[in-house]
């Protein structure tokens, strides 16, 4: 699609995309999702957000899947959901889904981010997942942090993730996001505004 076709499909806004968006993968799916989001004027579920409570506390699976059922049914008007959490929820998320965006980055790039972002979170402090904050220890010396996460799941994120997510969302539009690249291009065309 190039940018001049997307340009005049955005005249109408987004809104081939559809009303109910799951943004799944791993580099770049917070903000993306937040940009839709703010463009079509949709609520932004963040799954990190609901699945933990407090000092890092991961929620009982059951009352995470009832709460993401709560959250499907209390806007049936649409949604823009975040996150992967696609065992856990068992699916129910991308069957719901009219549009499942998946971005995928190279390893090395997502690693490199995850790394800055860590050292920002543990600096400045900012709340993330809920009301935690992101301490040294977690970030970095933890078998909790998110980089040692990533580095024992790696082959199940790089291989099985996609193949699963596919499977789930055979009856959505499926957009795959391989790469930088396509991420911007993807921004660009759809006239998206990454939101902080």
């Amino acid at each position: 699609m190039g940018v001049l076709n997307s340009q005049k499909k955005n005249l109408a806004g987004n809104s081939d995309l559809g009303r109910k968006i799951l943004v799944a993968g791993q580099g770049g799916k917070t903000s993306l999702a937040r940009a839709l989001a703010a463009d079509l004027n949709l609520p932004n579920i963040e799954l990190d957000a609901l699945s933990y409570l407090r000092d890092w506390v991961a929620r009982p699976k059951d009352d995470f899947r009832e709460i993401v059922r709560r959250v499907l049914v209390d806007n049936p008007e649409g949604w823009v959901i975040d996150g992967n959490y696609g065992t856990d929820l068992q699916g129910m998320i991308v069957k719901e889904a009219e549009t499942v965006i998946y971005v995928n980055m190279p390893w090395s790039l997502m690693m490199w981010r995850i790394f800055l972002r860590s050292i920002a979170r543990a600096r400045d402090k900012r709340l993330i997942c809920g009301e935690n904050v992101e301490t040294w220890r977690r970030a970095f010396f933890s078998r909790h942090s998110l980089l040692w996460f990533l580095v024992k799941n790696r082959k199940g994120i790089r291989e099985r993730r996609p193949v699963r997510l596919r499977e789930w969302a055979k009856d959505a539009h499926l957009i795959e996001l391989e790469g930088r690249k396509a991420l911007n291009r993807f921004y660009t065309e759809r006239g998206l505004v990454r939101v902080a």
